[in-house]
């Protein structure tokens, strides 16, 4: 009960924790219905479609995390000028969160995520992406950095949510890898392979498995592979601290000359884990930025993505929620 108290000490001061999140920023697109046979044409199942949803991904999946857990978010990134565009700035907007650093390139596509999904199994059958690549013209990412020039120094945390997209490049890690030491602003960083070689000095990096194993040139297979992997990635990033997911098998947080501390996947029944790094991006931003440990930034951060894969699709964690899970509430 002790360590739970102290866990909800610090669930408290994420309303008062500032985060700045940089990254690519997506709309997620479900289509809903029931497979009942084959098609004639091809053996591809016919879906018989019932409904459609849409929901924040990417780096806006994050933002709408770090809202939902009761932080003060800004956030910087770039949509297009079309209708997934206008619905991502909407459904920010109406959460209550500032679109200001977020800028509308004309001849961008946002990224579109769609995932078809078949009832009553939640079987993903296929997902298409919408999406023009990295491309980013000069004067957008010169305006990126820029924002995060201006408002880097009023947060406690920034998170770079790197998908790959192109909003996150060399200029701007460089710049931002700088500005965190100056002003003492806690960074953690969501990699992706575009960038591995790009990131400096951050506070805390947040590979999965497979990003893990491909930065470091590692085949993880078991904990000696782990372990290998995880000192070749403090020395490749020069990082303060390394936390690799490994989804069912939980998180393992590495820190220079210190022994490698597992934290095994809370027990909560698993549809889905769409989005769960985005929620464990969140979580321990918030945390850091709070002035907790690494130690328990990664305890927060496995029990809020372990509430993730109880939905489909990526979803936002509510404080409240979070808090009956360390109670040991349902």
């Amino acid at each position: 009960m002790a360590k739970a108290n102290k866990l909800l000490a610090l669930l408290a001061k994420f309303r008062r924790s500032r985060v700045l999140v940089v990254g690519d920023l997506m709309l997620d697109r479900f289509i809903w219905g029931e497979v009942e046979r084959i098609s004639p044409e091809a053996p591809v199942p016919v879906l018989r479609m019932t409904t459609e949803s849409f929901r924040l991904g990417g780096a806006a999946n994050v933002v709408n995390n770090i809202h939902s857990l009761g932080g003060r978010v800004t956030v910087a990134g770039v949509i297009g000028r079309d209708r997934s565009g206008s619905m991502l700035l909407r459904a920010l907007h109406d959460s209550g969160i500032s679109t200001t650093g977020i800028f509308q390139e004309n001849g961008l596509q946002t990224t579109q995520k769609i995932r078809v999904i078949a009832h009553p199994r939640h079987q993903q059958i296929v997902r298409l992406d919408r999406e023009n690549g990295d491309h980013l013209g000069r004067t957008m990412r010169l305006k990126i950095r820029q924002f995060v020039l201006k408002n880097i120094g009023r947060c406690d945390a920034v998170v770079i949510s790197d998908y790959g997209k192109g909003v996150i490049h060399r200029e701007l890690l460089d710049m931002m890898a700088r500005l965190a030491k100056e002003k003492n602003v806690v960074c953690i960083v969501d990699p992706k392979k575009e960038n591995f070689g790009a990131y400096r000095n951050p506070s805390l990096v947040t590979p999965n498995r497979e990003e893990a194993s491909q930065a470091s040139g590692v085949d993880i297979r078991d904990d000696a592979t782990l372990r290998e992997a995880g000192r070749r990635l403090i020395e490749l990033w020069q990082a303060k601290a390394v936390l690799i997911t490994r989804g069912s098998e939980g998180m393992s947080l590495f820190r220079p000359g210190r022994e490698v501390r597992h934290f095994p996947a809370e027990q909560q029944e698993v549809f889905d884990v769409t989005g769960a790094g985005d929620t464990v991006v969140a979580a321990v931003a918030l945390a850091l930025g709070s002035g907790s440990s690494y130690e328990e930034a990664a305890v927060v951060a496995n029990l809020a993505a372990s509430l993730v894969g109880s939905e489909v699709g990526p979803v936002a964690v509510p404080v409240e929620k979070l808090k009956r899970a360390m109670r040991g509430q349902k």
